[in-house]
């Protein structure tokens, strides 16, 4: 008897987005996240989780303290723009504030300029 095929047990990317590619709001890789309501501190609570898949409820527990999308998607073995379209889904239900990253627009920020150059100085030394 012919032994039968092993099923991966990976899920197809659209199967876990509904079939999206983008997310309704553009999130750079380096934008941080945070669960709001502590996301997996103490006891981790997790009331509220049953509408929520597999992969959106370890994204919140993640976001104990603030991960960028790149750090979510990696420690998470995911595709960015999954966790692209999961962060953002998660965030119009409330479950994780996206923080503001810096815009074109926006004046530089001295004390950042002055820290960045001071730690390549220290580097290249």
């Amino acid at each position: 008897m012919a032994a039968r095929p092993q099923r991966s047990s990976r899920i197809r990317s659209f199967a876990l987005t509904g079939g999206r590619t983008r997310p309704r709001h553009p999130l750079l890789l380096e934008t941080l996240v945070s669960a709001v309501g502590g996301g997996g501190g103490g006891a981790r609570d997790t009331t509220g989780f049953a509408e929520l898949s597999p992969e959106q409820r370890d994204i919140y527990l993640a976001c104990a303290q603030p991960r960028s999308v790149t750090e979510i998607a990696a420690n998470l073995r995911m595709p960015v723009g999954v966790a692209r379209v999961l962060i953002n889904d998660l965030a119009e239900q409330g479950r994780v504030r996206i923080h503001p990253t810096v815009q074109r627009d926006a004046a530089p920020n001295r004390h950042l300029l002055e820290r960045i150059l001071h730690g390549l100085d220290s580097i290249a030394q």
